[in-house]
């Protein structure tokens, strides 16, 4: 297979894995083959793979190209996936949850032990459900201390816009994830959208004004703007649904 002939879900699973994969998080070893594969090189590298090798997101993209009826690494499952879509936006998320559990769950065993039915409530086919729902990290935004904030803004998939890009690093600003009296939410003054650098690794290029996802840090991809407003409507959708959670609880 050469680089131009590889499927487009392959390159589009690798620009999200990457970066958690990078920092030692998630999957196999391999992470500069996986940049290799996001930058449209790496002709020989297998892909799904390594995918399969991810604890966290192969388990969703198993259930959601079942449930779209197409393969796991299509571009149909792994942008449900990672940013949402209007496709993935179709899958009965009761369905979706029911298929995801009887997977996750045995896994989890009594680690995670509030994988269960309750957690139906919350469950949607994208990646913002795994970090704010299957995570941990919201279980412990009560105890005050900074990090489960910071882990659960950098593990989230978030639009922002280019204000300035050069050649590997870009200031962008967009919505930051807050905690204030009991509640989580996306953050759109201006005195949360301070300008951040994130690190451009795979190459792209982009003009100020454009959009773009960011995941620990770094330009997951340059995105139109529907892309970016269904990402954050959806991320802004789950926190609601976590926010219900942590009222009652």
């Amino acid at each position: 297979m050469s680089a131009d002939s590889r499927p487009h879900g392959e390159r589009l699973f690798a620009r999200y894995a990457y970066h958690p994969n990078e920092k030692g998080y998630c999957g196999p070893d391999g992470a500069p083959l996986l940049a290799e594969v996001a930058r449209g090189e790496g002709a020989g590298v297998d892909v799904r793979g390594a995918a399969t090798r991810f604890s966290g997101a192969w388990p969703y993209l198993t259930v959601i190209g079942r449930l779209l009826a197409c393969d796991p690494l299509d571009e149909r499952a792994v942008r449900a996936y990672w940013t949402g879509s209007v496709e993935g936006d179709a899958i009965d998320p009761a369905v979706f949850w029911r298929e995801l559990l009887a997977i996750i769950g045995p896994r989890a065993g009594s680690y995670w032990a509030y994988l269960d039915e309750s957690l139906a409530a919350e469950a949607a086919p994208h990646h913002a459900f795994h970090v704010f729902g299957v995570y941990p990290w919201t279980r412990l935004l009560s105890t005050g201390r900074p990090e489960p904030v910071e882990v659960l803004e950098s593990c989230a998939i978030l639009p922002a816009t280019v204000m300035h890009a050069d050649a590997t690093r870009w200031r962008v600003r967009g919505p930051r994830l807050v905690y204030r009296e009991g509640v989580l939410a996306l953050d759109d003054s201006d005195d949360a959208n301070a300008e951040r650098d994130v690190t451009v690794p795979f190459g792209d290029t982009a003009t100020a004004g454009e959009k773009v996802a960011i995941h620990w840090g770094a330009v997951a991809e340059v995105i139109d703007g529907d892309t970016a407003g269904g990402l954050q409507a959806r991320v802004s959708a789950q926190l609601a649904r976590v926010n219900a959670r942590l009222a009652a609880s």
